[in-house]
């Protein structure tokens, strides 16, 4: 399925990406999870959906159409992949292993309701030239070994007034990484492709 997103509507900082290919014109780019949407609603199109953004209060789950979708807690460093919220909005939570949480308190209840979503594609039509840099990571990724690599794809040349300039921060799954990376991509549109399950 085709989703259409403006691309700064998205919370990108927290993505973990995997592998990418180039063709057809295109520079496609897995996502494995991190992604986070606003609210809003999804509004079907003849070409796929399309994301709007819009108040809270009018907002659906957009989420559950993706392949990978789970919350987060980061103060204990956890995934749940599923979850519920108890008559005193208390979470309870189960996470990969099948072990089940109960959260004690509302403020670390909110505290872990980061949603997220992972396991789809996102596309970048047009494509000309982009510049990732990638500081890799120690053994047990405790912290930055320093050494960057630096890679280019495609052509400084190829970039026009109709190019967008998009922009990618987080983890590299794969090679060059594992390693913290930056991505500057210079393309005509972006969309989200996610796969049919």
């Amino acid at each position: 399925m085709m989703l259409s997103v403006d691309f700064d509507d998205l919370d990108t900082f927290n993505c973990t990406y995997g592998i990418s290919e180039q063709k057809s014109g295109a520079l496609r780019v897995f996502v494995e999870g991190g992604l986070a949407f606003p609210h809003g609603i999804l509004l079907r199109e003849n070409s796929g959906v399309r994301f709007v953004k819009c108040d809270k209060d009018k907002s659906k789950s957009v989420e559950v159409i993706f392949p990978r979708h789970y919350i987060f807690d980061p103060s204990r460093r956890v995934r749940y992949f599923e979850w519920e919220l108890t008559d005193d909005c208390l979470l309870r939570a189960r996470t990969k292993s099948g072990e089940w949480i109960q959260y004690k308190s509302k403020a670390d209840s909110q505290y872990a309701m980061h949603e997220f979503v992972g396991g789809c594609w996102f596309v970048f039509e047009g494509f000309s030239f982009s510049k990732m840099i990638t500081t890799k990571y120690t053994e047990y990724r405790k912290s930055s070994t320093g050494n960057e690599v630096v890679q280019e794809l495609g052509s400084r040349s190829f970039v026009d007034a109709l190019s967008k300039e998009y922009f990618l921060e987080g983890v590299l799954e794969t090679p060059p990484g594992p390693g913290w990376m930056s991505w500057n991509i210079y393309a005509k549109s972006f969309h989200i492709e996610i796969p049919d399950v």
